[in-house]
């Protein structure tokens, strides 16, 4: 089993997202579950320093691969590990993205892809003691994740403001970008 996730359309619909933020230029990013590395790579271009995380140490290392040989290593960090449980609490990321593992887990054993609203529970949990105010969180989930207002309503009383930036109906599910503004 590969354990680096490989881009697909949930990927690609963030990769829109994060490049709707060209222009603007971020003090520190943070990308959690990096997989391949794509969108860690369009944040170096909007950001003064790029973190990364993920699970998986061969996604670490195909991450950290593409930002040196794009470019964007004396401005990176790839490191391993578990969301944000390494990074001390305080306003230390100015936008945080996310392409989590929001399918309901099925105990395939693949964390690529399983974890669901829990998983994503935590990640927001996790970023509200990490992220800047007025700093951003975007997040992409599916219809498979759960029911999309209850976790709009459960983000807003985490003290951000969400609303849906991108959304791309496929044949199986809806995805959607979840941006949301730390008030």
């Amino acid at each position: 089993m590969n354990n680096v996730y490989q881009p697909a359309e949930d990927t690609l619909l963030l990769l829109d997202a994060v490049e709707r933020l060209y222009g603007r230029v971020f003090r520190r990013t943070l990308e959690i579950g990096s997989g391949e590395g794509l969108v860690t790579e369009a944040l170096s271009r909007i950001s003064m320093e790029v973190y990364t995380v993920d699970i998986s140490i061969e996604a670490v290392h195909n991450t950290w691969r593409r930002l040196k040989s794009g470019g964007s290593g004396n401005i990176a960090h790839a490191i391993q590990g578990d969301m944000l449980s390494m990074f001390r609490t305080g306003n230390l990321f100015d936008l945080i993205v996310s392409n989590p593992p929001y399918l309901p887990s099925e105990d395939l054993g693949d964390k690529t892809i399983e974890g669901g609203f829990d998983f994503i529970k935590r990640l927001i949990n996790e970023s509200v003691d990490r992220i800047a105010g007025k700093g951003f969180l975007l997040l992409v989930v599916s219809t498979y994740t759960g029911d999309l207002q209850e976790l709009l309503h459960y983000i807003a009383a985490r003290g951000f403001s969400p609303n849906i930036k991108l959304s791309r109906k496929l044949f199986f599910e809806e995805l959607a970008v979840i941006e949301a503004v730390k008030t």
